[in-house]
């Protein structure tokens, strides 16, 4: 019995953590539009850990490619769309951040290649996707792996960051880690990204 509740509360803890940095993030990324300073400022902490997850996931302009929880400001959608030509399918839960981030979009001049969509992680079609990329922001992050482990197809690739080992250790409490391989980890100054593969 106490193995549960140690599991349920991993559970809410995490998902506690990931839902204040989406607060915390919402309002970066709104005053990052508003502000030029504070966008680069955003920018320049973001852009190195974007470029090394591309890397470490292996996008190709090939790939079918959906970020889950894009924001107000969809940086990590840009970095992708630069770094490889894939076009990605941007999903957000909130409908005021879709509609700052698709006007964000169009005015860069990028809305052929990066789409903009207000939906949900936890019940969103993947099966058709190669590569899932996960903010930080999302939560529950256990509905979403649920939704992934269910219908993403075997050998695509999902890029998940994660404060310390907290999604290794809810994969684990979820019996989820069955349904993902762990290929590599990069440990970022404040957050690790993890590249699992669906087996």
């Amino acid at each position: 019995m106490k193995d549960v509740k140690t599991n349920k509360s991993s559970v809410i803890t995490t998902n506690w953590k990931r839902k204040i940095t989406c607060y915390k993030f919402s309002f970066l990324e709104f005053l990052a539009l508003k502000i030029k300073p504070v966008y680069n400022l955003l920018m320049s902490w973001r852009k190195p850990v974007f470029i090394k997850e591309v890397k470490m996931a292996k996008v190709t302009s090939k790939d079918k490619v959906i970020l889950i929880g894009g924001g107000i400001l969809p940086s990590e959608s840009m970095i992708i769309t630069q770094e490889t030509n894939a076009n990605v399918v941007t999903i957000d839960n909130n409908k005021s951040a879709c509609k700052l981030a698709e006007a964000f979009i169009k005015k860069r001049g990028l809305s052929d290649k990066i789409s903009i969509k207000h939906a949900d992680g936890v019940d969103f079609p993947v099966n058709n996707f190669d590569v899932v990329f996960i903010a930080i922001s999302v939560w529950p992050i256990d509905t979403v792996f649920k939704n992934l482990s269910k219908n993403l197809t075997k050998g695509s690739r999902i890029l998940c960051k994660s404060y310390k080992e907290d999604i290794i250790g809810l994969l684990k409490n979820e019996g989820l880690l069955e349904s993902f391989k762990l290929e590599s980890k990069i440990d970022n100054p404040s957050t690790k990204s993890y590249l699992f593969v669906k087996i």
